[in-house]
């Protein structure tokens, strides 16, 4: 996306500024080369301007104007001519936009993001593929090779396409459901015309099907396909890949080193014979997993993942069972081999050059190899240093602390002792990745907008890895003209900070793709990352940046910082500046997050303000929990006024830890008012006093009690210097009244020349009236 993209617009209205959003795609493929209408469902898309898609290039889309009304059957006529009958305006529908996709002959078959763009701002992205084959939908008949898109939407419903097929083709019909999100666990079958089952397949691939059927006779057959448990709903998705199209079911090796050439083995239908391809890697390949497939004269196979590293390439070799037969290897290494047979085991001997972190890594299941892996870390005598299997659904990693010229041997097995030549595996070790240890990094709205004169903000968010623990800075990139966004800078164990976006009075209306980048520094190098965009908690392709027309108010702080011990209470102060003839309330709020994704609530207890109509000045109340998490985070206030939101510059907001904490093991207690020598137990309660010390406070603590009735006496002794508990002990004499009473303890310190209390929670205590037999007998027993 580049800046060319840009789409200017009319002013807009500040009293309404509705964002776009989709909910549907009425088709979520295209056939490269093709054209065709997809209709998107949604709020707010009545003004659709255009389209925008994000990914590979190679798509575009236009709007479809609505159809034009059919011309009245009744119309006026007047003697003079000048009386007509007068149209009635179209309005727009605000729940659907249809659009004409093209994809381009050599679009890449891949998945790109679409959204609907309007004068206020850009929509959420649904996604949008590119196949090779013909789409078609729920027909009853159909044309080989096809790609079919469907939906199991009821309970017990099967869904059949008759096909005419020619006797000896081997034909392919492939689920992908369940690996794409679909609840469908697919049943796939084969019929002849008379309705005889010839083939069926279920959990192929996951809960996805594949069938692989040589056509017995020329004819007529019927393909089915339903849930395995007769189950059904919108969410039983499914997309059918079905004719002689060639599918490789496996490769090895799994990967190879950019810059080299690799054979790899494929095994597969529809391949013309070819079980052999040598790749040549190139030497700027992207790292990790690739996408391959098999270019064949029937077309283009299945998608198979394919790992690119920077490591040697190293085949094994048998025999290497035992510890003396380890096949030896210097790292860092990528290992490719098979077990080979049940019960076999690989091993590998090496040393490390120097003092460092390495990671054993086994690629297999996440590939399509049938090996669960154990993968087991010992010494050269055998002893056990570390052993895992199933880190990532079942293959196994390993990372210690490596010693220089220390031997290790690195043993692989399946975890139930299987094997054959569907157990590959590729083995690496090696340092850890870049995306290994220091930080990721993510922000969110991926569409902010902000007002011309005004603020904005987004929330940055960082991830730590590796124990790296340096500073991370954030800074928006490719900002148009009259855009400013201050950088934020996240030290610690800070996970997030708000970034504030403000506009000039001139900056140009629009929408802009913008880029968020996080850079720190890493082992010595100096680390830049693309900020991952989420719309609401799915990562995103690409950011956009609205800038609307001048809105009738704007928010700034007065208080440009505040400082708050848990249990404490600020106030922040607040102008709006309005337009003139502007005269609406404005409702300000906080808002901000934890160290989490929980909002400021999790910390603070808030009270709104409100600005009215006359006036320019109002406070927003904090009141910091009792446990409200530690440090300096940013908040904004936030300005409300019917449809129109506006947002402060970001204010830090440090809270910092209460020395002590106190709390009663009981928070009911029940007592009897009973004469002073009644001599029973019924008139004694008594419950447990804890205090919480923070690190550094040792002081001893003084205790009260507030709320205690007449006629309870208490006994309430203080706590020692670093004691951390004590007894409460109530006494109720007949004076005390029946009922229902709340109690709380005080506590109170000296902490670095500076006096703290705290109180408990409450503590209800009941009050009984003594019973009439109970007295007479007390009365009785004290003659």
């Amino acid at each position: 996306m580049i800046r060319s993209l840009v789409v200017l617009f009319a002013a807009l209205t500040a009293a309404a500024q509705p964002v776009p959003k989709l909910n549907s795609l009425s088709r979520e493929w295209i056939q490269r080369g093709s054209t065709v209408e997809v209709v998107l469902t949604g709020e707010n898309l009545g003004n659709v301007t255009g389209f925008v898609f994000s990914g590979d290039p190679g798509l575009s889309a236009t709007n479809v104007p609505p159809a034009s009304a059919a011309p009245p059957s009744v119309t006026i006529e007047s003697a003079s001519g000048s009386i007509t009958r007068a149209e009635t305006p179209r309005v727009a529908d605000q729940k659907r936009v249809v659009a004409r996709v093209s994809a381009s002959a050599d679009a890449a078959l891949n998945v790109r993001e679409i959204r609907a763009v309007t004068s206020t701002g850009v929509s959420n992205p649904l996604l949008i593929n590119v196949g090779h084959l013909p789409e078609i939908g729920e027909s009853e008949t159909i044309s080989l090779p096809a790609s079919i898109s469907g939906v199991i939407s009821a309970a017990a419903q099967v869904d059949q396409f008759k096909f005419k097929a020619t006797k000896g083709h081997e034909l392919i019909f492939e689920v992908d459901a369940a690996r794409r999100g679909s609840a469908l666990d697919a049943s796939l079958a084969i019929t002849d015309a008379k309705g005889k089952e010839l083939a069926r397949n279920e959990d192929y691939n996951g809960l996805d099907s594949l069938l692989s059927f040589t056509v017995p006779e020329d004819g007529e057959y019927v393909l089915q396909i339903r849930d395995f448990r007769y189950m059904g709903g919108n969410n039983f998705n499914y997309r059918l890949h079905a004719g002689p199209i060639p599918y490789v079911e496996s490769i090895f090796p799994f990967g190879g080193q950019r810059g080299k050439q690799t054979e790899i083995a494929l095994d597969g239908k529809n391949l013309e014979g070819t079980s052999k391809i040598s790749l040549n890697i190139a030497a700027n390949a992207p790292l990790g997993r690739q996408e391959i497939r098999a270019n064949t004269p029937k077309g283009l196979s299945n998608l198979l993942p394919f790992d690119v590293s920077d490591y040697p390439d190293f085949a094994e070799t048998e025999p290497n069972n035992a510890i003396k037969e380890a096949n030896a290897i210097t790292a860092p290494v990528a290992i490719n081999g098979k077990i080979g047979s049940a019960k076999d085991m690989d091993r590998y001997r090496f040393k490390s050059d120097k003092d460092q972190k390495l990671v054993c890594e086994v690629i297999a299941h996440r590939f399509g190899s049938l090996l669960d892996t154990l993968l087991i870390l010992t010494d050269t005598n055998g002893g056990v240093l570390q052993q895992n299997d199933d880190t990532t659904a079942a293959d196994a990693r390993i990372e210690f602390d490596a010693k220089k010229d220390t031997e290790y041997v690195l043993a692989l097995r399946d975890l139930t002792h299987r094997g054959g030549e569907k157990f590959g595996y590729r083995l690496s070790i090696r340092p850890p990745s870049a995306g290994e240890s220091g930080f990721t990094a993510r922000f969110l709205p991926d569409t902010p907008r902000v007002n011309r004169g005004s603020h904005t903000r987004v929330r940055c968010e960082i991830t730590r890895l590796g124990g790296f623990d340096g500073p991370v800075r954030f800074t928006l990139e490719d900002l148009p003209s009259g855009i400013t966004a201050e950088p934020v800078v996240m030290t610690g164990a800070a996970p997030s900070g708000l970034m504030a976006i403000s506009a000039l009075k001139d900056a140009p209306i629009g929408t802009f793709p913008v880029k968020l980048v996080a850079s720190g520094t890493v082992g010595g190098k100096t680390v830049r990352r693309t900020a991952e965009a989420l719309s609401g908690d799915k990562p995103a392709r690409q950011s956009f940046l609205t800038i609307l027309d001048a809105a009738p108010f704007t928010i700034e702080p007065i208080t440009l910082s505040a400082d708050i011990e848990q249990n404490g209470t600020t106030r922040i102060e607040v102008m709006a500046q309005r337009k003139e003839g502007f005269t609406g309330d404005i409702k300000v709020t906080a808002e901000g997050f934890s160290a989490g994704r929980d909002p400021i609530t999790k910390s603070f207890t808030m009270t709104e303000g409100i600005i009215n109509g006359t006036q320019t000045m109002s406070r927003v109340k904090l009141q910091a929990k009792i446990d409200a998490e530690i440090g300096t985070r940013t908040i904004v206030i936030k300005g409300e006024s019917g449809d129109v939101t506006q947002f402060s510059r970001p204010i830090p907001i440090t809270v910092s830890q209460v020395p002590f904490m106190v709390s009663s093991t009981l928070t009911r207690l029940s007592v009897t008012a009973l004469t002073t020598n009644a001599q029973s137990a019924a008139s004694e309660a008594a419950t447990a006093v804890r205090l919480e010390r923070r690190p550094g406070f040792t002081n001893e603590i003084q205790l009260s009690l507030e709320g205690l009735p007449t006629g309870i006496t208490s006994t309430l002794d203080k706590i020692s210097a670093s004691g951390t508990e004590t007894t409460l002990k109530l006494l109720a004499s007949e004076k005390a009244p029946a009922g229902t009473n709340s109690l709380t303890i005080v506590a109170a310190g000296l902490h670095n020349d500076r006096n703290y209390k705290h109180r408990s929670a409450p503590i209800t205590l009941i009050i009984s009236a003594p019973e009439t037999a109970d007295t007479n007998t007390v009365a009785a027993a004290t003659k």
